[in-house]
């Protein structure tokens, strides 16, 4: 006896409808919902309810901005990131996020455009999950990391001409008073001046080691917003002490150099930090447009600028607009930076007047990095020095 069509449709029906409810409904570990073209949610699970507070009566025909911080709510974020998402197909968000308690969580979200038989946009479907624990693993490691390389800095540094002095008087003390004293004296310095020179081996291998694991990282396929979060990590007591303001668009995943990329965002947003307006607290964007086949990075902030005519000097070593009494720096920040850029096959500029603020805007390639052929090693900027200059400075 065969099945009735109908019968069997129906049971397929009803299939599909609890694999929904199992699946996506009553899911708690991921928010999953669905936002018309204008970003008006039209649907619910429970995860939303789990992540973000809301039931589905408070949640469903409200706009998707009120996830999001409201310093990013005042730069269109959620209209940036649905735009995004129109024109690629997708987009990646990875911030911090507010729940209807007002308290905040650091997420992972994905946007895919939705789109009819016939090519015409219908909506956005959205899936976010709570990244807060990795993010505070990442911040704890971030840390260790950056006090292992404070105290190599200082270890190398700070200690080593003290130590040479060391050396090289119990050494004058051993090569003139040998023979003159006793055999136990003889002894003693013979230990003082072999321990200098042991010590001053110590901290340069130290300093080798803590540059060789926070530092050298081979290229791989990384969300740029994950180095941004690193980088702000980085300056957080910087961005605390400014009251600085900091959004961003979401950023791509590319092929570049992580730890290359965390330091050109701490130095390039730690300049727009330290060289603001007295009498305005810091307000930082960081965009990011594909144009061709490259991503277009930029950094706007509303510090105190700089002569356009000088757009082109600052990245030359040693180039500085103030002098050391206005804004401590070695001069060297910029072109540490473009070597960064030009080394995952980009380019660096800047764009700013005086008083007026600044935009410092760098590409890589789409298809990952190309590094150019012959470019120099990049040194590693010292920790104890200042954040790389800003619109005003190279350092």
């Amino acid at each position: 006896m065969q099945d009735n069509p109908a019968q069997k449709s129906h049971s397929l029906t009803t299939l599909e409808a609890s694999f929904y409810r199992i699946q996506v409904r009553d899911l708690r570990t991921y928010a999953m919902f669905i936002l018309d073209p204008k970003g008006n949610i039209l649907s619910w699970n429970a995860g939303v309810e789990h992540l973000l507070g809301y039931s589905e009566e408070e949640w469903v025909g409200n706009h998707a901005s009120k996830i999001f911080t409201p310093a990013e709510q005042a730069v269109n974020i959620c209209e940036s990131e649905m735009r995004k998402a129109e024109e690629n197909g997708s987009a990646t968000d990875i911030r911090w996020h507010r729940r209807k308690d007002g308290t905040e969580f650091f997420a992972n979200g994905f946007m895919d455009a939705v789109r009819d038989e016939h090519g015409v946009l219908t909506g956005f479907a959205k899936i976010l999950s709570d990244e807060t624990a990795r993010k505070q693993l990442q911040d704890s490691l971030t840390e260790s990391n950056s006090a292992l390389e404070q105290f190599a800095y200082v270890a190398s540094h700070d200690l080593q001409e003290p130590l040479r002095t060391m050396s090289t008087y119990s050494q004058l003390l051993a090569d003139r008073y040998r023979g003159k004293l006793d055999a136990e004296a003889d002894l003693f310095l013979g230990f003082l001046s072999s321990a200098s020179i042991r010590m001053s081996t110590l901290v340069r291998d130290l300093l080798e080691y803590a540059r060789m694991t926070t530092e050298e990282e081979r290229p791989s396929s990384i969300a740029l917003d994950e180095d941004l979060e690193a980088a702000l990590t980085h300056l957080d007591h910087a961005i605390r002490e400014s009251g600085a303001s900091i959004t961003h668009d979401p950023l791509p995943t590319l092929q570049v150099d992580r730890g290359q990329m965390v330091r050109l965002f701490q130095n390039l947003i730690g300049n727009a930090v330290k060289y603001r307006m007295p009498d305005r607290p810091p307000k930082i964007h960081i965009s990011a447009e594909q144009t061709g086949s490259e991503w277009v990075i930029s950094i706007r902030d509303n510090g105190i600028g700089f002569d356009p005519k000088h757009a082109v000097a600052i990245f030359a070593p040693f180039k500085r607009l103030h002098t050391a009494e206005e804004h401590p720096g070695t001069g060297v920040g910029l072109a540490i930076c473009q070597r960064i850029v030009q080394a995952q096959g980009g380019r660096i500029w800047a764009e700013a007047r005086p008083d007026e603020g600044a935009t410092f805007s760098f590409t890589l390639p789409v298809e990952g990095a190309q590094p150019l052929r012959h470019t120099p090693p990049i040194d590693s900027p010292r920790r104890s020095d200042p954040p790389l200059s800003s619109p005003a400075n190279s350092g």
